[in-house]
Protein backbone atom coordinates (compact mmCIF):
# COMPACT_ATOMS: atom_id res chain seq x y z
CA UNK A 1 0.00 0.00 0.00
CA UNK A 2 2.86 2.33 0.88
CA UNK A 3 4.54 1.76 -2.49
CA UNK A 4 1.31 2.49 -4.29
CA UNK A 5 0.94 5.77 -2.44
CA UNK A 6 4.54 6.76 -3.18
CA UNK A 7 4.01 5.85 -6.83
CA UNK A 8 0.95 8.12 -6.95
CA UNK A 9 2.99 10.96 -5.46
CA UNK A 10 5.77 10.37 -8.00
CA UNK A 11 3.35 10.33 -10.95
CA UNK A 12 1.61 13.47 -9.71
CA UNK A 13 4.91 15.36 -9.38
CA UNK A 14 6.21 14.25 -12.79
CA UNK A 15 2.93 15.13 -14.54
CA UNK A 16 2.73 18.54 -12.88
CA UNK A 17 6.35 19.49 -13.66
CA UNK A 18 6.04 18.29 -17.27
CA UNK A 19 3.02 20.53 -17.75
CA UNK A 20 5.12 23.56 -16.75
CA UNK A 21 8.68 22.70 -17.85
CA UNK A 22 10.12 26.22 -17.84
CA UNK A 23 9.41 26.92 -14.16
CA UNK A 24 10.76 25.48 -10.92
CA UNK A 25 8.82 24.65 -7.75
CA UNK A 26 9.64 24.06 -4.11
CA UNK A 27 8.19 21.21 -2.04
CA UNK A 28 5.93 23.75 -0.33
CA UNK A 29 4.61 24.98 -3.68
CA UNK A 30 3.95 21.42 -4.85
CA UNK A 31 2.12 20.67 -1.60
CA UNK A 32 -0.16 23.63 -2.29
CA UNK A 33 -0.74 22.66 -5.94
CA UNK A 34 -1.10 18.88 -5.55
CA UNK A 35 -2.76 18.71 -2.10
CA UNK A 36 -0.41 15.90 -1.05
CA UNK A 37 1.62 15.28 2.11
CA UNK A 38 4.71 17.47 2.07
CA UNK A 39 6.96 14.77 3.59
CA UNK A 40 6.00 12.37 0.80
CA UNK A 41 6.66 15.10 -1.75
CA UNK A 42 10.12 15.81 -0.30
CA UNK A 43 11.00 12.09 -0.33
CA UNK A 44 9.91 11.69 -3.93
CA UNK A 45 11.74 14.86 -5.02
CA UNK A 46 14.97 13.43 -3.59
CA UNK A 47 14.39 10.09 -5.35
CA UNK A 48 13.53 11.71 -8.67
CA UNK A 49 16.63 13.91 -8.42
CA UNK A 50 18.86 10.92 -7.60
CA UNK A 51 17.44 9.11 -10.65
CA UNK A 52 18.22 12.11 -12.85
CA UNK A 53 14.58 12.76 -13.79
CA UNK A 54 14.40 16.26 -12.32
CA UNK A 55 16.87 19.08 -11.77
CA UNK A 56 17.46 20.67 -8.36
CA UNK A 57 18.06 24.41 -8.38
CA UNK A 58 19.15 26.66 -5.52
CA UNK A 59 17.13 26.89 -2.31
CA UNK A 60 15.19 23.65 -2.88
CA UNK A 61 13.47 24.46 -6.17
CA UNK A 62 12.96 21.63 -8.69
CA UNK A 63 12.06 21.49 -12.38
CA UNK A 64 11.64 18.70 -14.89
CA UNK A 65 14.53 17.66 -17.11
CA UNK A 66 13.66 17.95 -20.76
CA UNK A 67 13.14 14.90 -22.92
CA UNK A 68 13.19 15.22 -26.71
CA UNK A 69 9.39 15.44 -26.98
CA UNK A 70 9.09 18.19 -24.36
CA UNK A 71 11.95 20.13 -25.91
CA UNK A 72 10.46 19.81 -29.39
CA UNK A 73 7.13 21.26 -28.26
CA UNK A 74 8.58 23.94 -26.02
CA UNK A 75 8.19 27.57 -27.11
CA UNK A 76 10.67 30.32 -26.37
CA UNK A 77 11.35 30.81 -22.66
CA UNK A 78 9.24 33.54 -21.08
CA UNK A 79 10.52 37.08 -20.71
CA UNK A 80 11.32 37.82 -17.06
CA UNK A 81 12.34 41.02 -15.28
CA UNK A 82 14.91 41.85 -12.61
CA UNK A 83 16.87 44.85 -11.36
CA UNK A 84 13.79 47.07 -11.47
CA UNK A 85 13.94 50.64 -10.14
CA UNK A 86 10.67 52.53 -9.64
CA UNK A 87 10.73 56.20 -8.63
CA UNK A 88 7.91 58.47 -7.53
CA UNK A 89 7.35 61.81 -5.84
CA UNK A 90 5.41 62.22 -2.64
CA UNK A 91 3.03 65.16 -2.59
CA UNK A 92 3.08 65.15 1.20
CA UNK A 93 4.04 68.66 2.33
CA UNK A 94 5.88 67.30 5.37
CA UNK A 95 8.06 65.05 3.25
CA UNK A 96 8.68 67.74 0.62
CA UNK A 97 9.61 70.45 3.11
CA UNK A 98 12.13 68.58 5.21
CA UNK A 99 12.73 64.87 5.66
CA UNK A 100 14.01 65.53 9.19
CA UNK A 101 10.49 66.45 10.31
CA UNK A 102 9.34 62.84 9.82
CA UNK A 103 12.58 61.06 10.70
CA UNK A 104 11.12 59.56 13.87
CA UNK A 105 8.19 58.19 11.89
CA UNK A 106 10.50 56.62 9.31
CA UNK A 107 12.56 55.06 12.07
CA UNK A 108 9.43 53.50 13.56
CA UNK A 109 8.67 51.90 10.20
CA UNK A 110 12.10 50.26 10.01
CA UNK A 111 14.02 52.83 7.94
CA UNK A 112 17.66 53.62 8.71
CA UNK A 113 19.26 56.99 8.15
CA UNK A 114 22.33 57.22 5.95
CA UNK A 115 25.62 58.72 7.04
CA UNK A 116 27.89 61.41 5.58
CA UNK A 117 26.70 62.55 2.18
CA UNK A 118 23.77 60.16 2.47
CA UNK A 119 22.52 61.67 5.71
CA UNK A 120 19.34 62.91 4.02
CA UNK A 121 18.46 59.45 2.73
CA UNK A 122 16.49 56.85 4.62
CA UNK A 123 16.56 53.22 3.48
CA UNK A 124 14.73 50.03 4.29
CA UNK A 125 15.60 46.61 2.81
CA UNK A 126 13.62 43.39 3.15
CA UNK A 127 12.93 40.15 1.28
CA UNK A 128 9.72 39.78 -0.68
CA UNK A 129 7.67 37.00 0.92
CA UNK A 130 10.82 35.70 2.68
CA UNK A 131 12.45 34.86 -0.65
CA UNK A 132 16.16 35.47 -0.11
CA UNK A 133 16.62 35.91 -3.87
CA UNK A 134 14.16 38.82 -4.09
CA UNK A 135 15.41 41.82 -2.14
CA UNK A 136 13.43 45.06 -2.08
CA UNK A 137 15.15 48.30 -1.08
CA UNK A 138 13.11 51.46 -0.48
CA UNK A 139 14.99 54.77 -0.33
CA UNK A 140 13.38 58.03 0.79
CA UNK A 141 15.24 61.16 -0.39
CA UNK A 142 15.02 64.74 0.77
CA UNK A 143 12.29 66.78 -0.94
CA UNK A 144 10.03 63.77 -1.29
CA UNK A 145 11.48 61.43 -3.94
CA UNK A 146 11.06 57.74 -3.20
CA UNK A 147 12.91 54.91 -4.99
CA UNK A 148 11.82 51.27 -4.88
CA UNK A 149 14.41 48.77 -6.17
CA UNK A 150 13.80 45.05 -6.73
CA UNK A 151 17.01 42.99 -6.90
CA UNK A 152 16.12 39.49 -8.11
CA UNK A 153 18.64 38.37 -10.73
CA UNK A 154 18.70 34.81 -9.31
CA UNK A 155 14.89 34.60 -9.17
CA UNK A 156 13.49 37.05 -11.77
CA UNK A 157 9.79 37.84 -11.84
CA UNK A 158 7.15 37.11 -14.45
CA UNK A 159 4.31 39.51 -15.22
CA UNK A 160 2.00 38.33 -12.43
CA UNK A 161 4.79 38.39 -9.83
CA UNK A 162 5.98 41.82 -10.93
CA UNK A 163 2.47 43.21 -10.57
CA UNK A 164 2.11 41.61 -7.12
CA UNK A 165 5.47 43.00 -5.95
CA UNK A 166 4.41 46.51 -6.91
CA UNK A 167 1.13 46.17 -5.04
CA UNK A 168 3.01 44.83 -2.02
CA UNK A 169 5.37 47.84 -2.08
CA UNK A 170 2.37 50.13 -2.21
CA UNK A 171 1.32 48.76 1.17
CA UNK A 172 4.81 49.32 2.57
CA UNK A 173 4.91 53.08 1.84
CA UNK A 174 1.27 54.18 1.76
CA UNK A 175 1.87 56.46 4.78
CA UNK A 176 4.36 58.53 2.73
CA UNK A 177 1.79 59.36 0.04
CA UNK A 178 -0.13 60.38 -1.89
CA UNK A 179 2.25 60.02 -4.85
CA UNK A 180 2.74 61.49 -8.30
CA UNK A 181 4.99 60.90 -11.32
CA UNK A 182 5.32 57.15 -10.69
CA UNK A 183 7.79 55.84 -13.23
CA UNK A 184 10.22 53.03 -14.03
CA UNK A 185 13.76 54.39 -14.43
CA UNK A 186 15.66 51.14 -15.06
CA UNK A 187 15.05 47.42 -15.45
CA UNK A 188 16.64 44.23 -16.70
CA UNK A 189 14.93 41.86 -19.12
CA UNK A 190 15.99 38.21 -19.27
CA UNK A 191 15.30 34.94 -21.04
CA UNK A 192 16.78 31.81 -19.42
CA UNK A 193 17.58 28.93 -21.78
CA UNK A 194 18.00 25.74 -19.79
CA UNK A 195 19.05 23.48 -22.65
CA UNK A 196 21.56 25.63 -24.50
CA UNK A 197 25.08 25.77 -23.12
CA UNK A 198 27.57 28.36 -24.35
CA UNK A 199 30.97 26.95 -25.20
CA UNK A 200 34.24 28.54 -26.21
CA UNK A 201 33.59 31.72 -24.20
CA UNK A 202 31.96 32.74 -20.95
CA UNK A 203 30.10 35.80 -22.12
CA UNK A 204 29.16 37.88 -25.14
CA UNK A 205 28.33 41.51 -24.44
CA UNK A 206 27.33 44.59 -26.36
CA UNK A 207 26.92 48.12 -25.04
CA UNK A 208 24.40 49.75 -27.36
CA UNK A 209 24.88 53.14 -25.73
CA UNK A 210 25.80 54.49 -22.32
CA UNK A 211 22.72 53.27 -20.42
CA UNK A 212 21.66 50.25 -22.46
CA UNK A 213 23.64 47.03 -22.69
CA UNK A 214 23.02 43.47 -23.83
CA UNK A 215 24.78 40.21 -23.03
CA UNK A 216 24.53 36.42 -23.24
CA UNK A 217 26.29 34.32 -20.61
CA UNK A 218 26.17 31.07 -18.67
CA UNK A 219 24.53 31.72 -15.30
CA UNK A 220 26.10 28.79 -13.51
CA UNK A 221 24.21 29.23 -10.25
CA UNK A 222 20.89 28.56 -12.02
CA UNK A 223 22.26 26.19 -14.63
CA UNK A 224 20.96 28.31 -17.52
CA UNK A 225 22.20 30.35 -20.45
CA UNK A 226 20.81 33.83 -19.94
CA UNK A 227 20.13 36.41 -22.62
CA UNK A 228 19.51 39.76 -20.99
CA UNK A 229 19.48 43.48 -21.56
CA UNK A 230 19.51 46.32 -19.05
CA UNK A 231 17.74 49.53 -19.92
CA UNK A 232 17.74 53.00 -18.39
CA UNK A 233 14.46 54.72 -19.07
CA UNK A 234 11.82 57.04 -17.67
CA UNK A 235 8.36 55.67 -18.42
CA UNK A 236 5.14 55.54 -16.37
CA UNK A 237 4.73 52.33 -14.38
CA UNK A 238 1.39 51.67 -16.08
CA UNK A 239 3.09 51.74 -19.51
CA UNK A 240 5.71 49.16 -18.52
CA UNK A 241 3.03 46.96 -16.94
CA UNK A 242 1.04 47.02 -20.16
CA UNK A 243 4.11 46.25 -22.28
CA UNK A 244 5.25 43.44 -19.99
CA UNK A 245 1.75 41.96 -19.92
CA UNK A 246 1.77 41.74 -23.72
CA UNK A 247 5.21 40.11 -23.71
CA UNK A 248 4.34 37.56 -21.04
CA UNK A 249 0.69 36.64 -21.67
CA UNK A 250 -0.54 34.93 -24.84
CA UNK A 251 -2.07 37.16 -27.50
CA UNK A 252 -5.85 37.37 -27.21
CA UNK A 253 -5.97 35.70 -23.80
CA UNK A 254 -8.86 37.89 -22.71
CA UNK A 255 -7.64 37.99 -19.12
CA UNK A 256 -6.29 41.51 -18.75
CA UNK A 257 -6.33 42.77 -15.19
CA UNK A 258 -7.97 46.16 -14.78
CA UNK A 259 -7.41 46.40 -11.04
CA UNK A 260 -6.61 49.84 -9.71
CA UNK A 261 -3.75 50.74 -7.42
CA UNK A 262 -0.90 53.15 -6.86
CA UNK A 263 1.17 51.50 -9.59
CA UNK A 264 -1.68 50.97 -12.08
Amino acid sequence: MRCKKLSEVKDAIITFLKNDPTHSYSAKSLEHELKLNINSIRSELRRLHDKGLIHRESHGFYRIKMDSETLYNLENPPTLLHGIMVSMDSVSQKLQNDIDTISANLHNYGFKQGTGRNRLRWTKAFYYERDAERLITITVHKKGRIDVYLNCSNHPVNYHEFRDVLKFCEGQIFYLGPFSNQRVVSFGEAKDFRHVKMSGCNELGLRVFMNHWFRIYNKERLGVTRMEQHIKCDVPVSVLLDLFERMFLPVGNGHRDNSEGMFR
